[in-house]
């Protein structure tokens, strides 16, 4: 009995082998059945390199410049608000009542920005978000800015960034993901020359 066990074993891990091992167009999966989408396939995702060179040159420029301007100092907020905040002024812009929910639960974040402000940042479809940016002691949107990829600011400076880097991002097919700086000077905000 032990013995034909032991024959009946060997002969299952046989079979399984020859099975594991071989070729069959069935074991090869959708592409081998279909040689147009098997080279297409071959040559779209084996070869394709997933981070061009000029691309991660091109990020890290853009990092190095952004993180300059964040972390210079030049640049912090001397005195944040610490008064009532105000909410939102719907009268202050022609978008605030098409958002105004989003508004709303927005403004509940508080400041965090420019040490009295704060950003809401609302959908617009995709790779689209405006940004809109309320005065927290008058209620009132000061601005309103779009990105594609995003924005990156703090409560206690005044540079707002505008698609921040993403070492993710081909930035030579993406014309509208380029990081722009911007300052809040007096309730506006200005681009940071280069």
């Amino acid at each position: 009995m032990h013995q034909n066990l032991k024959y009946a074993l060997l002969l299952l891990s046989a079979t399984i082998a020859v099975a594991c091992n071989s070729n069959s167009d069935e074991d090869k999966g959708l592409a081998s059945t279909h040689p147009k989408l098997e080279k297409q396939l071959h040559r779209d995702s084996v070869n394709a390199a997933t981070h061009p060179k000029e691309d991660l040159d091109q990020y890290e420029h853009y990092r190095i410049t952004t993180e300059e301007y964040m972390n210079s100092g030049n640049y912090n907020v001397p005195n944040m608000f610490r008064g009532k905040l105000a909410p939102i002024d719907e009268e202050s812009h022609k978008d605030a009542r098409s958002f105004k929910i989003a508004l709303r639960e927005g403004m509940a974040k508080g400041v965090n920005f420019a040490g009295k402000y704060t950003v809401v940042s609302v959908g617009c479809g995709t790779t689209c978000q405006q940004h809109f940016i309320v005065d927290r002691e008058t209620g009132k949107i000061v601005e309103k800015i779009q990105s594609s990829v995003g924005a990156k600011f703090s409560e206690n400076s005044r540079i707002f960034i505008v698609n921040p880097p993403d070492s993710t991002l081909n930035y030579k097919e993406c014309n509208y993901c380029t990081p722009e700086v911007y300052e809040m000077q007096n309730g506006k905000l200005v681009k940071v020359k280069k």
